[in-house]
């Protein structure tokens, strides 16, 4: 089923189509599929007219194939924009924006007045590009972007690539390989730095630890909360896991040069007599004891009182006096 935009995105390509960016009539004959394989111009003309019949049943990339065949023919800017169109339907808002951006520096301004809304396109467009920038610290490294080999460093220019989450890989022979993620923002540039290290010099060390928010140091460092990876000089380290609620771990670790040495901290519940809670309310029991002994314990002299020895009476309803105690 057509979603509303691949309905909307298909009327605005129809009516371009078959209205603004049409070739010259010596461009066009009455049936195309019969012109004579050595007339370029014919050629061109049967191939614009299979990439407006793809677009009309939305088979895009088939669109954007044949329309790429006629302008390499014709070099005629109005395919430009058509092929912006259809990488525009398939996503490829980059490749997009490159072709309209084309299409309105060659295009004449009688054929650029027939779209107003170009401007409008090419802003929306810019929104869902990110431009992304990677430098590593080996020359000749592979990135990786999206799964797709972008090329090697130094990369010749910025990418130019869809907003959004992307995972990047740097890898190079000899070297540890490096991966991390980002979230590309539209209309933004963003610079993400790599270093390798190298196998000869370098292992990987891998901590974990029995319970969440555990703090690992290495060497005395901190590195981060577990599990925690990183590139350590080959030898012996010093690990220490911290938690509030556990005993510190501490243990050490032979890691290999070019290999990997993973370690998992077993984390101790603290003793009960340790928490400062336990002694607290003991504390409190303790006073409370203390004070119930003393009330129990120390003897008193009866209070004297004030009322003399005799009748003690109050006022009666009736006006007279009531007799309510006598000592």
């Amino acid at each position: 089923m057509r979603s509303p935009r691949q309905r909307a995105l298909r009327t605005t390509l129809v009516v371009a189509l078959s209205t603004a960016f049409s070739f010259s009539p010596s461009m066009l004959r009455a049936d195309p599929q019969a012109a004579p394989a050595d007339d370029p111009q014919a050629r061109a003309a049967e191939r614009k007219k299979a990439g407006d019949q793809a677009m009309e049943l939305l088979r895009y990339e088939d669109a954007l194939a044949a329309y790429g065949e006629a302008y390499a023919i014709t070099k005629n800017p109005a395919l430009l924009y058509n092929m912006g169109r259809a990488l525009e339907a398939l996503n490829r808002f980059p490749e997009a924006l490159d072709k309209l951006m084309a299409f309105d520096a060659a295009a004449p301004l009688d054929l650029k007045a027939r779209v107003p809304r170009l401007p409008t396109l090419i802003a929306e467009l810019r929104q869902r590009v990110a431009t992304l920038d990677i430098v590593t610290n080996v020359e000749g490294a592979r990135i990786v972007v999206r799964n797709v080999v972008v090329g090697k460093s130094p990369l010749a220019a910025p990418l130019k690539l869809v907003a959004g989450p992307a995972e990047i890989e740097v890898d190079a022979e000899g070297y540890f390989g490096a991966k991390k993620t980002v979230t590309l923002e539209g209309g933004a540039a963003e610079t993400v730095r790599f270093e390798l290290f190298s196998r000869a010099t370098t292992g990987v060390l891998t901590v974990r630890a029995s319970a969440p928010s555990a703090e690992v140091l290495v060497d005395g460092k901190p590195i981060g909360v577990a599990p925690v990876e990183l590139n350590v000089p080959k030898g012996t380290h010093k690990i220490t896991v911290r938690h509030p609620d556990f005993r510190v771990y501490e243990t050490s670790a032979v890691v290999p040069a070019g290999g990997y040495k993973a370690v998992t901290a077993a984390l101790e519940a603290k003793s009960v007599v340790t928490r400062w809670w336990f002694w607290t309310g003991l504390g409190a029991v303790a006073a409370a004891g203390a004070a119930v002994t003393v009330a129990a314990f120390t003897e008193r002299a009866p209070h004297a009182g004030t009322i003399a020895p005799g009748q003690l009476t109050t006022e009666a309803s009736g006006g007279g006096g009531a007799t309510l105690f006598q000592f």
